[in-house]
Formats: structure tokens, C-alpha cells, sequence
């Protein structure tokens, strides 16, 4: 079983080249990490055309189906910072995220998207959950919060009691608050909700090893792969490296397959990244193994466990 633990969702946004042209510096940087060459030109229509159209949920099912992936974490992101995204909008978005999960049960769990600044957040997580049947809780800290702040620990304390699992963002990213985005501030909330299950998206990225040293010591700590696959197509050998030491440092079971989809896929389709994961165990450099083993837990194996769904 394939399963994706980070995957965007955004029912009602209008995609016109205008909305997309934001993306294309993040996309020429992972171009040229792949070593491609792409216009910016060619950037935008592809963003068009694969970023919209995700109303009812049949692109996204098909999109899943084309890559191999058998369930998938979808999620919203929100942002208090952001004045056309107001509380109401923010709230169908989610249901409409909720209602396109109903539709298809046995292939999506859906998380929310909801900042802790708000001043009904708490209110607004509890509908996310008791009214429309959401699982999990997506965070972008570096929007410019603090996760360990009081209105931050108000919707974890209610995430724990619910068993549900934060998803939340490490690591830099441009035009963002990184400081917010260290993984080293998942240190208090695995102290303070010790049974609240975390993925670490990205494992903090280039700055992992804060997150590994953690997650060796916090079994409900885990970490996504979003985000490394140019370095798997660009940098082949110091992905293989890394992930190797990063296996090795804070256990296989801790590493999930995520894709940060459909971000990536104007310029790396997300089959792609699957495929180049489970050829590793015969095409990894000379010196540095994978067995079939670890390949199928980072895949799927242990994100059905952490997901309930073995």
C-alpha cells in the first residue's frame, strides 16, 4: 500500500494565471536543483492546468490512481495574515475538503487547516472535527506563529483529547518566518502532549537532523519526505546519503512517504518520486543500501499504522 501524508486540497480556489505566477520562483529553484530547464511561460500553464478542477474530487482521485498512491492525507492550509481568507471561508474550505473525503472513504483522511491566532479557532477546530468528521490538524507555523504559544497548546490540547494527529511544517521556506519552522520547537509539545501523534513535514528539510535527533527518542514524532524528491532526481547521491543517515539516526518507522502534491508536479510528477523510492533498493550509489523492507515502511507501512489502518 502507497500512502501519501501530505497532500493539498483546495476545492474552491479559482486558478488563473495571476494566482499562480507566486509559485514560479519556488518552481525555477526546484528546476534547476533537477538540472531542467523550464520557462516561466511553461510553468504557469502547467500550474493551470494541473493546480484547478479539484471541485468534486474526481481529478484528485485520478491523480492518485495515474501515480499509484492508495490513500492520501489531504489538507488545508490557513493563514490569519491572509484578509481574503476569513474566518467563514476558511470553514468551507475545510467542509468542503470533509465532504470530498466522505465521498471517497477509503481513500482519503482529511486534516484541517486552522491558525491558532484566530480568535474563534478553538471553535472553529471543534467543528472541523465534531461536524465534519476531520482526523487531523495542518499547521504552517511559519506564517508568522508560535506552535508552542497559549493559543497554539488550546487546539493541541483538543487535538490530543481526540486522538487526532498534527501535521505541521519544518524547515525554511522563502518569504516565511522559518524561525517558527525549527524543528527543535517540537520539543515542548512532545514534552506537553506526550500522546499527540506529529508528523514533521519535510523532517525540517535541509536542517533535519534537530528533527531525527527528536524523533530517536519520541516515538510519536515522525517525519515526511515532501519536498526531498529534486534532490532525489538533482542530487541523487546526497539524497540516497541523507535519507540513509536519517534511517539510521531516528528509525526507519519514523520516516512517512508525502508528496506536498500537486505543488511540485508542474516540474516533478509525483509518480516520478514514487517510482525513483522503490527502485532504491538496486539502484542506490555503491556504499550506501536500502532494503525492500524499509522502502515499503516509508511507502505505506507506517503510515497504516500512525493512520489506524492496518
Amino acid at each position: 500500500m502507497i500512502i501519501d501524508v501530505h497532500y493539498h486540497l483546495s476545492p474552491q480556489r479559482e486558478i488563473s494565471p495571476e494566482t499562480v505566477k507566486y509559485m514560479v520562483p519556488e518552481l525555477l529553484r526546484i528546476a534547476k536543483i533537477m538540472g531542467i530547464e523550464i520557462s516561466e511561460e511553461i510553468i504557469i500553464e502547467k500550474c493551470c492546468e494541473i493546480y484547478g478542477g479539484y471541485k468534486d474530487g474526481k481529478k484528485l482521485i485520478n491523480h492518485m490512481n495515474n501515480a499509484g498512491i492508495d490513500v492520501a492525507v489531504v489538507c488545508h492550509v490557513d493563514n490569519a495574515n491572509n484578509k481574503m481568507l476569513t474566518p467563514e471561508i476558511n470553514q468551507l474550505i475545510n467542509k468542503g475538503i470533509s465532504d470530498i473525503g466522505k465521498t471517497y472513504q477509503d481513500r482519503l483522511i482529511t486534516f484541517a487547516g486552522v491558525d491558532p491566532r484566530r480568535p474563534g479557532a478553538l471553535d472553529m477546530l471543534k467543528q472541523c472535527f465534531e461536524e465534519f468528521g476531520m482526523k487531523g490538524l495542518k499547521y504552517h507555523p511559519d506564517n508568522g506563529f508560535d506552535p508552542t504559544s497559549p493559543e497554539s497548546y488550546q487546539l493541541l490540547e483538543y487535538l490530543e483529547k481526540k486522538n487526532g494527529i498534527l501535521l505541521t511544517h519544518t524547515g525554511p521556506l522563502t518569504r516565511t518566518r522559518s524561525k517558527f519552522s525549527n524543528p527543535l520547537l517540537l520539543s515542548d509539545i512532545l514534552m506537553d502532549f506526550p500522546k499527540l501523534k506529529i508528523i514533521a513535514a519535510h523532517m525540517g528539510s535541509i536542517n533535519w537532523r534537530p528533527w531525527g535527533a527528536l524523533a530517536a527518542f519520541h516515538p510519536n514524532l515522525y517525519g515526511d519526505l515532501a519536498m526531498w524528491g529534486p534532490y532525489a532526481f538533482g542530487k541523487f547521491e546526497l539524497f540516497c546519503r541523507e535519507l540513509r543517515d536519517i534511517i539510521d539516526y531516528a528509525g526507519v518507522e519514523s520516516v512517512l512517504f508525502g508528496s506536498d502534491s500537486p505543488v511540485f508536479d508542474p516540474v516533478l510528477p509525483i509518480k516520478n518520486f514514487i517510482d525513483k523510492l522503490k527502485n532504491l533498493p538496486t539502484q542506490a550509489p555503491n556504499g550506501i543500501r536500502f532494503t525492500k523492507e524499509e522502502i515499503d515502511a516509508i511507502l505505506g507501512g507506517n503510515a497504516e499504522k500512525l493512520l489506524g489502518l492496518s
